[in-house]
């Protein structure tokens, strides 16, 4: 069931109002129930799969708890969990690509390649083994006791606002929730519903509008020049940030409506100046379980300088593994990781260029340089992370660092974009124009919080264009969330 769809106007307000006529004991079994009917409207069958790593999960840990003075058992009932939910994550999403690697090398030897029957990725099934592998660690380690009311475990791992996409919630966080008795305020209903309607204007007007260049460009890059390349890149910058944070700011808002607060996700990425800072300002949630769970346990920033270059490697190489089953995913995470290292070895000598030029006095210009370079970075990798094939990835790259693009050409749309209407690209560059506008005023604060303070005069006729743009504009044919293939 999409956010975007008839079906999720139904089933939203059908929840909220059963959850609030409830009685409190009865609230978490009824949850569930929604989690699961949500989940299964994608593909019913896949709901086993949910099941069988939530048992899995909720057994571990409390034999962790019930054998935690002896170090063996403990650290069986971890690892025994984490096995099983890497098995299955491994085989619905990366069997396919193991079985090409063995079959590629397996040909020079004569060996007859490897043929898989169909698999069909269940949706969301990085985001719940990460947040289940993240519970069994915080219990391992003693942050947490583990949960004894196996129901409310398994709502923990299948809240459906946040069960597809995220964000990928901490126990210490979601969990004591359950317990609490939410009532219908007027302050969750206007933020919540607020946060929604901005994560619809950025996922149906903006991503979707931007996803018709996009998607017919890395279709088939070898059709079109330089500049739509560049064009098209840049629009999935702002494609995969608007769809993504869109989701995020559907299920933030629809889970506040019903009392519940989950952690935010993003926090205006493209204001970045540094890869360092983009990173704790993209996906929040997975960011900080790398830094958690992998960078931190691996010595993090208390070890030498070449370990702690190995250890950005190896942390954005497996978040680059996470995003997806190709090399290409790999790469991108591997170039994320170098950029990162750059900037840390290189951190005391560009203060020292910035002191000796006096940059200090021109701190906006500096800024913005920054940004631009951020940004600039950014959007190298996304080619990377876009494109079908390494061939592609390297055949677009190669175009534009041997070609400058020509702007002044935008206005031929029909020439850049064949088969797409001129009036398109003036809707994307206007969409852009709206979520940076609204992404700068949101720096302090997000855009329910924001608007919430504005008088009426100013929230009613906001309120009224974002309905007629996702209305009149909303490219309501590119329904499906981009992370819902992770």
């Amino acid at each position: 069931m999409l956010f975007n769809s008839i079906e999720f106007l139904l089933f939203f307000p059908t929840v909220v109002i059963i959850y609030f006529l409830l009685p409190h004991k009865f609230r978490n079994a009824f949850l569930l129930a929604a989690s699961c009917y949500f989940y299964m409207s994608f593909v019913p069958i896949y709901l086993i799969i949910l099941i069988i790593s939530g048992f899995v999960d909720y057994t571990g840990s409390n034999l962790i708890e019930k054998y935690k003075h002896n170090k063996k058992l403990k650290k069986l009932f971890l690892w025994v969990p984490i096995i099983i939910d890497l098995s299955l994550l491994g085989y619905f999403k990366y069997a396919y690509f193991v079985t090409g690697i063995i079959s590629f090398f397996g040909v020079q030897f004569g060996m007859e390649t490897i043929v898989l029957p169909q698999i069909i990725l269940p949706i969301g099934i990085s985001f719940h083994t990460f947040q289940g592998m993240g519970y069994l660690i915080d219990v391992y380690k003693g942050k947490i006791k583990p949960e004894r009311n196996p129901v409310k475990y398994t709502i923990f791992l299948m809240f459906w606002p946040q069960l597809v996409a995220g964000p990928i919630e901490r126990a210490e966080n979601l969990m004591p929730q359950f317990d609490e008795k939410h009532y219908l305020s007027y302050i969750n209903l206007s933020e919540g519903g607020r946060r929604m309607l901005w994560g619809m204007v950025k996922k149906v007007f903006v991503a979707d509008n931007l996803a018709v260049f996009v998607n017919a460009v890395y279709g088939s890059p070898g059709d079109y020049n330089t500049t739509a390349l560049y064009i098209s890149t840049i629009f999935f910058a702002f494609q995969i940030y608007c769809d993504f944070s869109g989701y995020t700011d559907i299920a933030t808002g629809a889970a506040q409506i019903m009392g519940f607060r989950l952690m935010e996700n993003f926090d205006t990425p493209y204001f970045a100046s540094s890869l360092t800072t983009f990173w704790r300002r993209w996906h929040i949630s997975l960011s900080t379980w790398f830094k958690d769970y992998v960078y931190i346990p691996l010595g993090g920033n208390r070890v030498s300088r070449p370990k702690w270059c190995l250890n950005q490697l190896i942390t954005f190489a497996i978040s680059g593994l996470w995003h997806g089953a190709d090399f290409t995913f790999i790469i991108w995470g591997f170039l994320h990781g170098i950029l990162v290292i750059i900037e840390g070895v290189t951190k005391d000598i560009r203060a020292k260029i910035s002191n000796i030029i006096n940059l200090g006095r021109f701190n906006f210009i500096k800024t913005a340089l920054c940004m631009f370079y951020t940004f600039t970075m950014v959007n190298i990798a996304w080619v990377l992370f876009r494109a079908e094939t390494f061939s592609d990835a390297f055949y677009i790259l190669k175009r534009m660092f041997t070609g400058l693009p020509q702007f002044a050409s935008i206005a031929r749309t029909a020439e850049l974009f064949p088969g797409i209407p001129c009036q398109n690209i003036y809707v994307a560059v206007f969409a852009i124009i709206l979520l940076l506008t609204v992404d700068f005023l949101c720096r302090k604060s997000n855009f329910s919080g924001m608007i919430g303070k504005a008088p009426d005069f100013i929230r009613i006729p906001v309120y009224s264009l974002f309905i007629v743009l996702i209305i009149a504009f909303g490219a309501f044919e590119s329904q499906d969330f981009i992370y819902f293939q992770f």
